[in-house]
């Protein structure tokens, strides 16, 4: 089972969400650079094997950022555009609010089933006219 997460508390958590993304972003791009980096030396090198600690370093950054939104109950979406979904229900529907990094409040949302694409929520308050978000 989920969390699901009400408007309010899927925007209170966009700061410390955000700090995270920027995290996985950051390491996971390092790490796609050292890893092309080492497949140009030569595999019994120290510079290879440093790039290697680095890789595994780098990799442990990525899990424990993971494993935090996790904690936090939220999902990443598309980790490229920092896409992150907050499981959450309108209705009796369960829907993901989105939010993606760089944006200053949730303004979408998408179904869980059927046509996945984002749609509009219907207003940008906390409790947008005839959009019932709650837990």
């Amino acid at each position: 089972m989920y969390k699901l997460f009400t408007f309010d508390e899927a925007t209170e958590l966009i700061p410390a969400v955000d700090e995270h993304v920027r995290e996985l972003q950051a390491a996971a791009s390092d790490m796609l650079a050292l890893r092309a980096t080492v497949g140009a030396m030569d595999p019994n090198s120290v510079g290879a094997r440093n790039a290697v600690q680095e890789i595994n370093f780098l990799l442990s950054q990525i899990h424990e950022n993971k494993v935090e939104l996790d904690r936090l109950g939220v999902h990443i979406n598309n980790l490229k555009n920092g896409a992150v979904d907050f499981p959450s229900r309108l209705g009796a529907e369960v829907v993901c609010l989105t939010w993606e990094r760089g944006q200053d409040a949730i303004t979408h949302f998408h179904r869980l089933s059927g046509d996945t694409s984002q749609q509009p929520l219907p207003d940008h308050s906390p409790n947008p006219g005839g959009f019932r978000v709650e837990a």
